[in-house]
């Protein structure tokens, strides 16, 4: 884990004096493991997130935009109740350890002075936010032990017990040469991964740094010698040294293609040029690069696997079902035959023979009038036969209207549902979530909210939607998009002047797209943009060479009894785009 306890101490050295004295303003949970405290002084204003998320546990002050639950956690209701008003009068960490004490002087409900605590465990997999009193009793945490966990007990009213410490040995106040004594039989190959359970406190990234400063070359399979074991403990005091001194720089370590491969305080070498390195402004920043768009993300996703399987599974039925139809359609239509051998029979009634189970009569249909035999029901007369084929065919033409006119309901059900699920791919928010579910029970794919207990007929308040998405051209124009289909609708057929440029993908689910002309002519420029944003919001994202249609706003009409989102346009031009998702995070900031 990246967030070791020296990146937690250079990180508290950061945020420490900017947050002591500040009183806690408000407090959030937009996830069950996240708490953000809003903290507010005389000369500070800003945001304490402190996270027991087993994939990114940490403290860090943070500028990123959280979108929080409808109903908060009974937690945050208790720590609001607790917290507000109070001040935070500092930040604690024991050692190297990856706990941070954040202490807070407030008041009790006689009035009398009060000491909270608010522990962050950054622990992994065991990470924890518990809420201690004065007296170091726990009032609640994020995750509580079972009963029958008698080793650390962490239930309100239980005294408080920090996590058994990994080892009796600090960095910090200890001589780095005992830690280097412990390590004097060790393999030099394993020196790496003995050095982070030696030294509590420091991330395989740091230990592997160490072991690659002091020998870059493949390591032999022998214990250290003792001019090596001197460079160690060198190498250790000067670590020392920077922590204590709260030297560092944020560092992101990024692969060829961008990707993350962890972030540490200092620029590491063992990656050669395998890996790039970035560094932050500061380490509060670099957090925030790091985590909250992954986070942001991995929630988004949580919220909507439940639509992604609805959504699946419904295509895949309606695609099962359109198939079959088209077969039994190419059956009803090939059915002239049924006609052909009615006429027939009515023609030769004389020909066929009571009991007979075929009859082979002369077909007039053919130039050369060969004979074609007719199969036949021995159970039903020669008229009741002729009958038969005729009743059959006629069913089978009614058929092919019916089964037309379905196979045509399901391609639309099928377009609409793939409209969705591009939206829900696109969705920024829970709250876009939330509303592609609402659009759903509307349309009624979805069931509606049963009704609660209260006798209330479980409808539910619209939800707010958040803005379409705001572009601006190199030529100073307006562009918006759509976010979902409703959405979509409003802006094209509600909002849109008559003429707005509209743009969409051709044949592809998408975003709708509006140029607001303001009574002017539209530069190419400006439409070449909008075709970009156009393809590059839509599921064809992925593509080049995207064609995307784009006309006038009046040319564009809605057919009554339409699925949201679905148009009808003419007398239209098309634009071949490659996607470029630079260009919409340029012109959003515009």
């Amino acid at each position: 884990m990246a967030f070791d306890g020296a990146f937690l101490r250079l990180v508290l050295g950061e945020i420490t004096p900017a947050v002591t004295g500040a009183r806690v303003d408000k407090v959030y949970m937009p996830a069950k493991q996240v708490v953000v405290l809003a903290l507010r002084s005389q000369g500070f204003a800003g945001k304490l997130l402190l996270s027991a998320d087993p994939a990114g546990a940490r403290v860090q002050l943070t500028d990123a935009a959280f979108e929080n639950p409808a109903v908060p956690p009974m937690l945050c209701m208790l720590l609001r109740k607790k917290l507000v008003g109070a001040k935070l009068c500092g930040l604690r960490q024991p050692g190297l350890e990856r706990l941070a004490f954040v202490d807070f002087d407030t008041t009790d409900e006689l009035g009398d002075p009060q000491r909270l605590t608010l522990v962050c465990e950054c622990m992994g997999r065991n990470a924890n936010l518990v809420l201690c009193d004065g007296n170091g009793r726990v009032i609640d945490a994020v995750r509580r032990t079972d009963a029958t966990d008698t080793s650390r007990i962490i239930m309100p009213g239980a005294g408080y017990m920090s996590p058994p410490a990994k080892g009796d040995f600090c960095l910090l106040t200890d001589d780095p040469r005992r830690a280097v004594d412990a390590l004097a039989a060790t393999p030099l190959p394993a020196i790496a991964g003995a050095l982070v359970q030696t030294v509590p406190g420091i991330a395989p990234i740091v230990g592997r740094e160490l072991a690659f400063r002091l020998w870059a070359d493949v390591l032999p399979d022998r214990p250290m010698t003792s001019s090596e074991a001197d460079a160690l403990t060198e190498a250790l005091t000067r670590l020392r040294d920077r922590l204590l001194a709260g030297q560092g720089v944020p560092t992101a370590v990024m692969d060829e293609t961008g990707k993350g491969i962890d972030f540490t305080f200092f620029a590491p070498r063992q990656y050669g040029g395998a890996a790039v390195c970035e560094t932050a402004e500061s380490y509060c920043a670099l957090l925030d690069g790091w985590y909250a768009r992954r986070e942001q993300k991995a929630r988004i996703q949580a919220k909507a696997q439940s639509l992604h399987r609805f959504l699946n599974t419904t295509v895949a039925r309606l695609a099962r079902t359109v198939n079959v139809r088209r077969a039994e359609l190419e059956k009803a239509r090939d059915c002239d035959y049924l006609r052909k051998y009615g006429e027939l029979l009515k023609a030769n009634l004389g020909l066929v023979k009571p009991g007979a189970t075929v009859c082979r009569v002369p077909d007039y249909y053919d130039p050369e009038c060969r004979p074609i035999d007719i199969p036949l029901s021995p159970a039903l007369t020669p008229q009741q036969n002729a009958q038969k084929y005729f009743k059959e065919y006629r069913k089978q033409c009614t058929a092919a209207g019916m089964l037309t006119g379905l196979i045509d309901k399901a391609t639309a059900d099928l377009a609409y549902l793939d409209s969705v699920a591009e939206a829900l791919d696109r969705a920024e928010t829970g709250r876009d979530v939330d509303l592609l579910q609402e659009e759903l029970q509307q349309t009624g794919w979805l069931k509606a909210p049963k009704a609660g207990k209260n006798g209330k007929n479980g409808k539910q308040r619209a939800l707010p939607e958040a803005p379409p998405h705001r572009f601006v051209s190199c030529d100073g124009l307006t562009i918006l998009a759509g976010r979902n289909n409703r959405q979509n609708d409003r802006l094209t057929l509600r909002q849109a002047a008559d003429d707005d440029v509209w743009l969409h993908t051709k044949s592809a689910p998408g975003a709708h797209v509006i140029v607001q002309a303001e009574g002017k002519p539209v530069p190419d420029s400006t439409l070449t943009e909008a075709a970009i944003i156009a393809a590059t919001l839509s599921r064809a994202a992925a593509s080049a060479g995207v064609a995307v249609d784009y006309c006038p706003v009046r040319r564009v009409k809605k057919p009554a009894g339409a699925a949201p989102g679905y148009v009808i346009y003419d007398r239209y031009n098309t634009a071949y785009v490659d996607p470029d998702p630079a260009l919409l995070e340029k012109r959003k900031k515009d």
